[in-house]
């Protein structure tokens, strides 16, 4: 819980390189901020900390697809939560993709389900893939996706 609010916090954790993913991103934060009743933080996987994700209710990973995989930065980022395994057990997750297409993307919104299912954490969202750029329609998808999120909180 956020000290100053009392209201749940939604922490979105994403890579990009191309800038597709972090439309994505954005839009999906947009989307629960507008929900309201859940502060949102949003970071890239290189500003991202152990720490943040402790202090999370809920966690939304997002990455580019690579050979069917996440990006190494994200991947980075979840190797090193190492350090709090067994402490995410009570959060909340979901994930989302931008991918060249459908058949490799949902690889690697499978693989960052399980990242986030070892950690304990409970999935409750259908993971939310994107071929390419995100077009106008789809970015209102992300919003959709994460007001839906915020509202589960």
């Amino acid at each position: 819980m956020d000290k100053e609010t009392g209201l749940p916090k939604l922490l979105i954790v994403y890579y990009s390189k191309t800038g597709n993913t972090k439309k994505m991103a954005e839009a999906i934060a947009q989307g629960a901020k507008e929900y309201g009743q859940v502060v949102v933080v949003l970071k890239t996987a290189e500003e991202a900390t152990n720490n943040d994700l402790v202090k999370a209710e809920c966690i939304v990973l997002g990455s580019p697809t690579y050979f069917r995989l996440p990006a190494w930065p994200l991947k980075k980022f979840i190797d090193e939560s190492i350090d709090i395994y067994e402490k995410l057990h009570t959060k909340k997750g979901a994930v989302f993709s931008s991918a060249g297409d459908e058949n490799s993307g949902a690889y690697c919104i499978e693989a960052l389900k399980n990242m986030l299912e070892e950690h304990g954490i409970k999935i409750i969202a259908d993971g939310l893939l994107i071929e390419e750029e995100p077009t106008k329609e789809e970015i209102e998808k992300c919003k959709q996706f994460g007001s839906s999120i915020a509202e589960q909180l």
